[in-house]
């Protein structure tokens, strides 16, 4: 099916329109009690929409070419560019896979643990932010083994207490993984000392394996390939801390998020060792040139470009952002019109 594996491989991602004026006026009806203070988790960056979705479906079509599905999951929404009828892209509504007695949500924690609902998706799944492009061209075996184990790149690493950040999740989901599996279960499965990890990834694992409880997995913030039935499991199994993560409207203390699942992977030892330079994370606060120029290098065959807290022009920098992916990958692809 179009990959060097027996198996299909979709890939699922999340996009928000914050500028659609119908999503708008949904959220501002729930919004009244959140500030909108500028780096609040809910405030207008978490949804800000650039107008550089496009290139995520180049760099699909242009590096990924075998990918089976591209299930796009949006609140009713779709950019005007997108070719509907491609026999490759399925638009997934939030009605259709989050219980509707919680709809609308507007926290990407609460769409997320719910994707496993998606109607004929594959066991096999890689899931993008839509902050997440492909670069250089990548291959099934980057994201699962032969024996259809997803491939992850982890270190033991201390969950950090950022304000706006993800450590009330990260706890939260560890809570869970260290009421399944005991420290030397984890320790023992997890694969933490091999090489393949790379050194920087090991040394981090030594510093951290004896203290008292494991203390968090480190986070690569790239796509992450998962499986149907993990998810299935879970449900299974937290079936209560999933319904209300899926019940709230914003992202909430209380929540888990989605590398539970990856987590419960690297847990129990189902998975295979990624390539620890696959890709890199980056923020727009420090977009200049440089950057742009490394972004299409194809140092990386995935970059994460995650929108800053303190871009000095904007407007400058999404020109900039725009034009470099412009020419870099230039040609339309089949997902639009």
């Amino acid at each position: 099916r179009g990959s060097d594996m027996n198996f299909p491989i979709d890939f699922v991602v999340t996009w928000v329109d914050g500028s659609d004026p119908n999503w708008r006026a949904k959220k501002s009806k729930y919004d009244s009690t959140f500030t909108t203070s500028e780096n609040n988790m809910n405030s207008d960056k978490a949804y800000r929409e650039w107008g550089t979705f496009k290139y995520w479906f180049r760099g699909v079509e242009k590096f990924a070419p075998w990918v089976n599905k591209v299930y796009l999951v949006t609140d009713n929404q779709t950019p005007d560019w997108l070719d509907l009828d491609n026999s490759k892209l399925e638009v997934i509504d939030h009605k259709e896979i989050i219980n509707n007695d919680y709809l609308p949500v507007f926290s990407s924690n609460a769409i997320e643990c719910n994707i496993h609902k998606i109607p004929n998706l594959s066991e096999h799944f890689v899931c993008f932010n839509d902050d997440m492009y492909l670069t250089a061209p990548v291959s099934p075996s980057d994201f699962f083994s032969e024996e259809g184990l997803p491939k992850y790149n982890t270190a033991l690493s201390p969950i950090i207490p950022e304000r706006f950040g993800t450590g009330n999740f990260q706890i939260n989901n560890m809570e869970i993984i260290t009421s399944y599996f005991s420290k030397e279960e984890i320790l023992n499965n997890g694969k933490f000392f091999s090489l393949k990890q790379g050194l920087k990834q090991v040394i981090k694992s030594l510093l951290y394996k004896n203290s008292k409880f494991i203390c968090g997995f480190w986070e690569s913030h790239l796509p992450y390939p998962l499986l149907k039935s993990t998810f299935d499991l879970l449900w299974e199994k937290e079936k209560e801390i999933l319904e209300k993560t899926s019940a709230s409207r914003f992202r909430n203390p209380a929540d888990t998020n989605i590398w539970l699942f990856k987590y419960w992977q690297i847990a129990s030892g189902q998975y295979a060792i990624g390539d620890s330079k696959i890709g890199g994370l980056f923020s727009l606060d420090d977009a200049n040139s440089d950057f742009w120029k490394l972004l299409v290098s194809k140092k990386y065959k995935i970059v994460c470009i995650n929108d800053g807290f303190n871009i000095q022009d904007e407007d400058k920098v999404m020109k900039e952002f725009i034009a470099s992916f412009d020419e870099f990958l230039p040609e339309k692809s089949t997902f639009e019109l």
